[in-house]
């Protein structure tokens, strides 16, 4: 589970990256985040660094008020974000900033790709997660023919195509 939240945070990492010369202004309605329920990604992040900051005692407050599943939920991610380094941390925040200035129906594919991502073999997540960095730092003509490349096709199966190039599709600027 550790393994996979950092697997998470580094796909979130080359995600981010590729999107950052593509910021559109923000909305007022992103000001104040949720954590989605039973989603992990760059919102849940933010979120879990409000109660990382909360006082002790305020903290305890509000965790006592949640339903038990909820509470060990808030409690795990609580855990893991504290042992974070505050590089970490930063590179969190940026990439829920990152997230966070997706319009709405980009966020969603990218909460689907990230699901599925999670589905794959950890061998397969690296293999993807390079893949990724790769494409990410191509030009869009060069992207679609690398997509498009016999080689690609040899060395991604069909599912892991699709999550690819759905990746891909949201480096390319919204029109």
């Amino acid at each position: 589970m550790f393994r996979s939240f950092f697997g998470r945070a580094a796909l979130a990492v080359v995600l981010a990256a590729g999107l950052q010369a593509q910021r559109p202004p923000v909305r007022p309605a992103q000001k104040a985040l949720r954590p989605p329920m039973g989603i992990p990604g760059p919102k849940q992040g933010v979120a879990i660094e409000r109660w990382y900051q909360m006082a002790p005692e305020q903290r305890q407050r509000a965790l006592d008020r949640l339903a038990p599943e909820r509470r060990r939920r808030i409690e795990e991610q609580l855990e893991r974000y504290q042992s974070l380094t505050p590089e970490q941390r930063q590179q969190l925040r940026f990439r829920a900033e990152m997230f966070n200035q997706l319009p709405p129906e980009r966020q969603d594919v990218a909460r689907r790709l990230f699901r599925q991502f999670n589905q794959l073999p950890p061998d397969r997540q690296g293999v993807l997660r390079e893949e990724f960095a790769h494409l990410r730092t191509m030009p869009e003509a060069d992207r679609r023919a690398r997509i498009e490349s016999d080689e690609f096709r040899d060395r991604f199966n069909n599912r892991e195509q699709r999550f690819l190039r759905g990746f891909a599709d949201l480096l390319n600027p919204v029109q």
